[in-house]
């Protein structure tokens, strides 16, 4: 019968509110993505600082508005750059495709008298010619970059020399004036120029496409790897040609809105700028980066050789001291940058593994119980199914009797009785099935590691539920992702009850989580009316196995690290849990009801004094993943297969032991069904089968749980 426990009479089990320690912190902050740009970003700081403290009112309102009217064709080269570097490319010829765009703004506004967006237009044109031509030598062609732009950079140069020359005077005693022309060249709108809306927009728009787009998708991805992206079915060379077609566009817009604001052209246009550009695009990214959308990134870097070049003009220094310290500074950016990154995740590496001290109670509740007290019961288990399932981490059974679990390669199979020895496949999920539950529907619903919790249809049908949660208001690193889901079990009312055992590690580093001995899991929950999943209680110790009580108002949870089980009170989840059982002999992993009202605990690995005691010194077991080999880190026993039989008050009641050596070593699951436990385990080949003594022999789990029905 179901246990009579009063669960307010259990002790608390504590829970922090938030786990706090600087290793944490930085080893979280050097997991982000931006921590990649540090260097630029410090870059930036320092030279805006230096010019703070050397220049009075350099950073007033009349000079920051003056210095982003001029930013804008810098800006807007630099993202066509990095649009061509993303792809695998460069180009040489943005200083002289601006120019002649340039030119070809002013001779549509002085000398043909079109309309303002007409002129645009043109200057698009332009830009969008010299882009397609250099796509067409290095994309669809096939011509190395560097030369194909170069050759173009020298042509289109040359055309705007004699073009300009010829026309240079009608255009500067041409006295014609458009308010949209001169609105766009020198107003501004809600306080900033228009030129300068103009290069945000555009940086908002390349944003978007590489993080949101399929074309930026497949400009990084050609830009990455080519002959990856080609076999990816990406077309390489019209994704090239676009790029530079794209980058001409951009190129085009930086030279309309030079001539709307400056109304001429001279000779020097565009010299140099192309350097100037790169120059920018070298210090945001750290170097020519094929297959990075950073722009911020690049932006920034834009921003301190703007400042830096500016400021040293404007404080009277030569041209080429200017430019020997643009050098220099270069240099020095660029070496910093390339020694941190390549040690960056060195760094991150010795600093992620975080571990703390443990004291787990001692074992208690085992007299007599042990497995060198009593005889192996497990030796007898029938083994189903060998070499034919490749890690059944979990396994549940129908009301039919067909016996279902999952497989290392993705799969969900069912093996169908009376011997179980024909497996088939009910659905292909992609990732590796863990926990698994029949809803009131007859579905499965199973908790699949780095996916999230899926339902799976007697006809191979497969729906995400969730595969993420709310973020912890006081974590740095984003853990709405749910990394490993483990195992569940559904309420009375269809709630799903779910475990994310670690939110630091995958399913393939699980053995660190327990080497760093920290609370890295969390309880959640799905509702499949609302289907919203939210988070019932943070900062667990490996939340494993879940399992609903019979009477439907408590859920026990197995924590694995400190081998003990938990238990919530569904009525009020949110006040924490209890320890319902502690001092267990192993590493209890899924839990399940027993037909007499009591519950089954899988032990996945034996306890010894060695592994106990290491837990209490934390510098021991950093050094340990430091230098030894994975394969002879200290673990729990693994080669002895455990189950415990708890009854309902949480008491132990008996222990089935395998042989040392025998077939069934860590188990992390089992199933009773009419008078048989059924046992899987997550390295294991194979199922057993035990005929148990004095079992309900009619008694089912989706009978327990919905009833005949």
């Amino acid at each position: 019968m179901p246990g009579s426990f009063t669960f307010s009479s259990l002790p608390k089990q504590p829970v922090p509110l938030v786990v706090v320690s600087p290793r944490r912190i930085l080893a979280d902050l050097l997991s982000k993505g931006w921590v990649e740009n540090a260097i630029p970003f410090i870059a930036f700081v320092l030279v805006a600082g230096g010019i703070m403290l050397t220049t009075r009112d350099y950073f007033g309102a009349t000079n920051l508005l003056n210095l982003a009217q001029y930013a804008t064709d810098g800006g807007l080269l630099v993202l066509a750059l990095l649009i061509v570097v993303a792809v695998g490319g460069i180009d040489l010829s943005v200083g002289s495709n601006f120019a002649m765009s340039a030119f070809v703004a002013l001779y549509c506004f002085h000398i043909l008298g079109l309309p303002t967006p007409v002129i645009l237009a043109a200057s698009l044109a332009a830009g969008g010619l010299t882009g397609a031509v250099n796509g067409v030598l290095a994309g669809l062609i096939g011509c190395g970059a560097l030369l194909a732009t170069l050759g173009t950079m020298i042509t289109v140069r040359g055309l705007y020399t004699l073009a300009s020359q010829a026309r240079l005077v009608e255009i500067s005693t041409s006295a014609r004036v458009d308010d949209l022309w001169d609105w766009i060249g020198f107003e501004r709108w809600l306080g900033l120029p228009v030129g300068f809306w103009a290069l945000l927009i555009v940086a908002a728009c390349v944003f978007v496409m590489f993080r949101q787009s399929r074309f930026g998708w497949h400009i990084l991805a050609v830009g990455g790897n080519r002959k990856a992206a080609r076999h990816g079915g990406i077309q390489v060379k019209l994704t090239i040609f676009l790029a530079y077609l794209l980058g001409g566009l951009v190129v085009g817009l930086a030279g309309f809105l030079y001539a709307a604001r400056q109304n001429s052209v001279g000779s020097d246009t565009g010299v140099g700028m192309e350097f100037f550009a790169l120059t920018a695009l070298v210090v945001g990214l750290g170097g020519f980066v094929p297959g990075r959308g950073a722009v911020l990134s690049v932006l920034v870097g834009f921003a301190t050789v703007y400042l830096f070049n500016n400021a040293m003009i404007n404080a009277g220094y030569r041209g080429d001291f200017v430019q020997l310290s643009m050098g220099a500074i270069l240099i020095v950016i660029l070496a910093a940058d390339v020694k941190f990154r390549k040690n960056r995740h060195r760094l991150l590496a010795s600093t992620y593994l975080d571990p703390v001290r443990v004291d787990i109670d001692g074992v208690k509740g085992m007299d007599g119980l042990m497995p060198h007290e009593i005889r192996p019961k497990l030796r007898e288990a029938e083994i189903l199914a060998p070499g034919k399932l490749d890690g059944p981490e979990d396994v549940i059974l129908d009301a039919d009797g067909n016996l279902y679990c999952g497989n290392r390669d993705g799969r969900l199979l069912r093996l169908r009785p009376p011997d179980y020895s024909r497996v088939e496949v009910v659905a292909k999920i992609g990732g590796r099935p863990l926990g698994l539950a029949f809803d009131p529907e007859g579905r499965i619903v199973t908790c699949v590691a780095g996916m999230g919790l899926l339902r799976v249809t007697m006809d191979g049908a497969v729906e995400l539920l969730t595969d993420q949660t709310g973020r912890s208001l006081l974590s740095v690193q984003d853990d709405t992702t749910i990394r490993m889901a483990d195992d569940l079990d559904i309420a009375p009312d269809g709630t799903i009850y779910f475990t994310d055992a670690t939110k630091r590690y995958d399913i393939e580093n699980w053995g660190l989580d327990l080497l760093e001995g920290r609370p890295n899991g969390r309880l959640l929950s799905y509702d499949p009316r609302t289907r919203k999943t939210r988070t019932v209680c943070d900062n667990l110790v490996f939340p494993n196995g879940v399992c609903v009580t019979h009477d439907g108002k408590f859920l026990l949870v197995a924590s694995t690290w400190s081998c003990s089980i938990l238990i919530f009170d569904l009525a009020n989840a949110a006040a924490g849990p209890r320890v319902f059982l502690s001092g267990l002999p192993g590493y209890p992993d899924n839990i399940n009801r027993a037909s007499d009202g009591g519950y089954w605990v899988a032990l996945a690995g034996m306890r010894n004094p060695i592994i106990d005691q290491s837990m209490k010194y934390p510098a021991l077991r950093r050094r340990m993943t430091r230098r030894v080999p994975p394969t002879n880190w200290l673990f729990g026993n693994l080669n002895i297969g455990g189950v415990l039989k708890l009854d309902g008050d949480g008491r132990i009641a008996d222990a089935l032991w395998d042989a040392p050596g025998g077939p069934l070593y860590m188990i992390t699951s089992m199933r009773e069904h009419e008078g048989s436990l059924f046992m899987g385990g997550v390295t294991n080949n194979k199922i057993g089968r035990l005929r148990l003594e004095n079992a309900d022999n009619g008694w089912t789990g989706p009978k327990s749980y919905w009833g005949e029905g």
